[in-house]
């Protein structure tokens, strides 16, 4: 074997090793509600996301968040927003271990197009209260007005944390 070679079997074999330790760390949420848009036009809206922990803080955990979030489509409406849409998206968020308070951010794609939501990039922030392993979040996504109409979804979302 090539000692060029040889960091980079080590550091392979230490990924490979170090993986199951991380996932064992890491948490995986999923939530389920209603997303609401222009003219209260209303549909359900499901999620899930891995958040494993980046850093802790003093009463905080700052965790990465790798999801994605998919909006099922309305029909009979004056918008289009038939389609189905789901965004993909990877951020940050804090979490608070003292009162629950719970703020995210991040950036996605979508697969899918409707009025509300209408081209990439899309971006997710996250407001709500934790309790264990339950959440209230509110979840607001939208493309910021980078490409029109941008009427954006919010949604209103009870989560589970594995």
């Amino acid at each position: 074997m090539s000692l060029t070679r040889l960091p980079l079997l080590s550091f392979v074999l230490a990924l490979a090793l170090a993986a199951p330790a991380a996932w064992a760390q890491a948490q995986v949420e999923v939530a389920g509600g209603v997303s609401v848009t222009r003219d209260n036009e209303t549909t359900a809206a499901v999620s899930a996301a891995w958040l494993p922990e980046f850093r802790p803080l003093s009463n905080a955990v700052l965790r990465w968040e790798l999801g994605a979030i998919h909006v099922r489509g309305r029909d009979d409406t004056r918008l289009d927003l038939e389609d189905e849409v789901t965004v993909a998206h990877a951020g940050l968020r804090y979490e608070r271990t003292d009162n629950g308070l719970t703020l995210g951010f991040g950036i996605g794609a979508q697969a899918g197009e409707t009025d509300a939501l209408s081209g990439d990039p899309q971006f997710v922030t996250t407001a709500g209260w934790r309790w264990r392993r339950f959440s209230l979040l509110a979840r607001h996504i939208s493309n910021a007005s980078l490409h029109q109409p941008n009427d954006g979804e919010t949604m209103f979302l009870a989560a589970w944390r594995f």
